[in-house]
């Protein structure tokens, strides 16, 4: 089994080729001021750079924007060229539609999981997103991912929804092999779960998970 894995939060140039070394598929660059890995238009523009000069088997460029539209959001685009959208805030299936019309990029959309509920507006997105994510719902206040927090993955165990998806939330070297063996996952998330401190990246940690994946 092949598991796909996206390294999220990434902040320098060393970040992507570490992610390109240990293989990831994809790569989350975060644009939302109150996240520690947060990346300003100039950051966005040196990551994208930094990608054109390697070869075709780098992985691709997520750009994660919380409630960001408009000129707002083609500025980020134009700085960070990335080959996916992230959209993770209280953005409306009818909002995502546009943006994907605008801009023509494949979407990922979040999706704050607690209970069963949570997953069943998941048809919601049939044919508006390309990608659902699966995380954590967190507490009015706390930033929108990245939190290290976890939901029960069996809640995933019997869904069956027509979109792929992403599990995130609580991963690390440690419990990923558990969390897809629960969840049936065949792409995962991480973030916190490869840091030395908040919005910096370790290198082993990076390759441990990925490697872990590969354990499945």
């Amino acid at each position: 089994m092949t598991i796909k894995t996206k390294i999220c939060g990434i902040s320098t140039t060393d970040d992507y080729i570490a992610c390109c070394d240990a293989g990831a598929e994809f790569v989350g660059m975060v644009h939302y001021p109150g996240s520690p890995r947060h990346l300003d238009l100039r950051a966005l523009a040196k990551l994208a750079a930094c990608s054109a000069s390697i070869n075709s088997d780098a992985p691709d460029r997520v750009l994660l924007s919380v409630d960001v539209s408009g000129e707002d959001l083609s500025a980020l685009i134009e700085a960070g060229n990335p080959d996916l959208l992230q959209l993770h805030g209280s953005e409306t299936p009818d909002h995502v539609a546009a943006i994907r019309v605008r801009f023509g990029l494949p979407i990922i959309k979040s999706i704050a999981i607690e209970t069963l509920d949570d997953l069943n507006q998941c048809a919601n997105w049939d044919g508006v997103a390309d990608w659902l994510l699966f995380d954590a719902k967190v507490k009015p206040g706390e930033q929108p991912g990245g939190t290290g927090h976890s939901f029960d993955w069996a809640l995933l165990k019997n869904y069956k929804g027509r979109l792929p998806w992403m599990l995130a939330g609580g991963l690390d070297r440690n419990t990923v092999v558990d969390a897809i063996r629960v969840s049936g996952a065949r792409a995962v998330d991480v973030s916190s779960g490869v840091e030395l401190t908040a919005g910096k990246k370790d290198v082993r940690q990076i390759h441990d998970f990925i490697r872990a994946t590969q354990l499945v």
